[in-house]
């Protein structure tokens, strides 16, 4: 069924909030690049008032997605079937564990998607605190710039492997 709560939860996960997620790295990845550096001790304006209000957006959309999928769909994708079951349609693990073909998909890509996202998450909300606490900084300072654009850098790269893997998970075994 394509509307039911277990299908509704994962399209809010992976297409509203992860979709937001990565356009919000993306885009603050792409500001913080090109964004012309503000004089150093300059009074905060509004390019870095909105930049510290991207990354505190992203950042919190980033968590969103995290809480979402670790406690919304992640038990869903771990339920035990009941013994004698042969239809794994509704048990999306073991039916991925079922076929050698597929298997991959749960040892690498599920176990990935454990645990990446956290780290995406920590990384964007780092980035966040500093263009919230030091607005200005963050477009005057050259370290300070590579390393928040080296931090997004690497939590869009988590994100964007962690949707793949999402999209192949659900393209096999989708919560239905």
């Amino acid at each position: 069924m394509l509307f039911s709560d277990r299908s509704i939860w994962t399209m809010i996960h992976g297409i509203v909030l992860g979709g937001a997620a990565l356009m919000g790295l993306f885009t603050a990845l792409f500001a913080l690049w090109t964004l012309p550096a503000a004089p150093a001790g300059a009074t905060p304006g509004p390019p870095s008032r909105r930049l510290a209000g991207l990354l505190g957006v992203t950042a919190a959309a980033l968590w969103l997605t995290v809480i979402a999928g670790t406690y919304v769909n992640f038990p869903q994708y771990r339920i035990v079937p009941p013994e004698g079951v042969t239809d794994l349609r509704q048990y999306p693990r073991f039916l991925i564990d079922a076929s050698p073909d597929t298997a991959w998909l749960h040892s690498f890509g599920m176990e990935s998607k454990e645990h990446m996202p956290w780290i995406a998450a920590i990384l964007a909300t780092a980035v966040a605190f500093v263009g919230a606490r030091y607005r200005s900084a963050l477009l005057a300072d050259a370290r300070l710039r590579g390393i928040s654009i080296a931090f997004l850098g690497i939590a869009f790269a988590l994100t964007a492997f962690i949707a793949l893997m999402g999209t192949f998970i659900n393209k096999v075994a989708p919560l239905q």
